[in-house]
């Protein structure tokens, strides 16, 4: 009896052991690519909510300065290829001093913020903050600047425009002060806002996180 079951050729076809192999496969091809998808959302909302940060920790230091100035400010092109705004501001012992603009001791009369390429590049611009009214200052060009965001990218609705700069400029590339909305008989001048985040703006130009806003002049003159 045992003979005879061990010379017995039964056993699986080949088309049976194709059939099993291409189910298997259809299975993890599926489990694979639910994995390989959940993944890929899993980074692009790290690079969400890394441009939302980066992005509120700039407007925040930006709206302090802001607030605090005595003035409208200036917007011009710089020349490293980006934009530069000027806010004066009163240093200590002033009426209207702001301990959290100017630091005690200090004698500058102003704050720039400017845009500067990253590396030459036009589509990733870096945010710096200077204590200072020389244009050619903020960024590259002053070792006192500090280093406020990186990865600031064109905004979906493209580079905003600005009435208000003292000179035309040739490109509005590095914009990031639009024309501030009209002020109004007794209200206080604004400075508006457009930043947008990118991470990587060239090949995941979507996942970004883009800010506007309108911010009060309060040391300034009412309209």
């Amino acid at each position: 009896m045992t003979v005879a079951r061990l010379r017995q050729t039964g056993g699986f076809a080949l088309i049976e052991l194709i059939t099993v192999m291409v189910i298997l496969g259809t299975v993890l091809t599926a489990l694979v690519a639910s994995f390989t998808t959940g993944m890929r959302h899993e980074v692009d909302q790290t690079r969400r909510e890394q441009a939302y940060a980066n992005t509120r920790l700039a407007i925040d230091r930006l709206r302090v300065d802001i607030n605090c100035a005595g003035g409208s400010p200036q917007v011009d092109q710089n020349v490293y290829g980006g934009f530069t705004m000027t806010l004066t501001e009163n240093h200590s012992g002033q009426n209207g001093w702001c301990p959290g603009v100017i630091p005690s001791g200090d004698t500058s009369s102003g704050v720039q913020w400017c845009t500067v390429p990253f590396l030459g590049s036009t589509t990733r611009f870096v945010l710096y903050r200077y204590l200072g009214l020389n244009a050619s200052d903020c960024g590259s060009g002053g070792s006192g600047s500090s280093f406020q965001v990186d990865y600031i990218a064109l905004p979906p609705n493209s580079w905003p425009t600005n009435s208000q700069t003292t000179s035309v400029p040739t490109s509005w590339v590095g914009n990031i002060w639009p024309t501030p909305a009209t002020c109004s008989s007794g209200s206080l001048p604004t400075v508006a806002v457009d930043v947008n985040v990118a991470l990587d703006p060239v090949a995941f130009p979507k996942e970004n996180y883009e800010l506007t806003d309108q911010l009060a002049i309060r040391n300034a003159n009412r309209c």
